[in-house]
């Protein structure tokens, strides 16, 4: 048997619920990496029309107890700092992650969270940046506060 035959196997004793989520996991794979890179697709993390992020909660993202799990909270946080720096740095620039903390604060709940990036202080080679990750009713689920460094090309 190929891969391909034991996935239509499997797929043929799949609720509705599970066959959204493969769905989900093959518009992930099939995705642009100028978009977003895989794993934020695969999180259901997306850009708002606004220019802002966001994450669908689905089975993507949900913990045992049905609510955002933290891994995929701190992930929207840290994609969606990055992509905010990126708007305020040249173009040839590159962002890294040096270091983030993230208080959790209630459980995410609902259809979508969205995140709201702030940039705190832009220097040369580092940025501290805190992000709020809020609900459908406004209230805030976590608190992350971040260091990334600028790798910067040579001219």
């Amino acid at each position: 048997m190929t891969a391909a035959s034991d996935i239509l196997k499997e797929i043929e004793n799949l609720s509705s619920e599970e066959l959204e989520q493969v769905f989900h996991v093959i518009k992930a794979l099939k995705g642009s990496k100028e978009e977003l890179h895989y794993t934020g697709r695969l999180l259901g993390i997306g850009f708002e029309e606004n220019g802002e992020m966001s994450m669908k909660l689905g089975m993507q993202n949900a913990n045992t107890y049905d609510v955002a799990q933290g891994g995929a909270l701190y992930t929207l946080a840290d994609v969606a700092i990055g992509f905010h720096i990126m708007t305020k740095i040249p173009k040839d620039s590159q962002v890294y992650t040096l270091e983030l903390k993230m208080n959790y604060i209630r459980p995410g709940k609902g259809k979508k969270l969205y995140a709201k990036p702030v940039i705190i202080h832009l220097g040369k080679s580092t940025v501290v940046s805190e992000c709020k990750i809020i609900d459908e009713e406004g209230q805030v689920v976590t608190i992350a506060l971040g260091t990334f460094f600028l790798k910067h090309r040579l001219s």
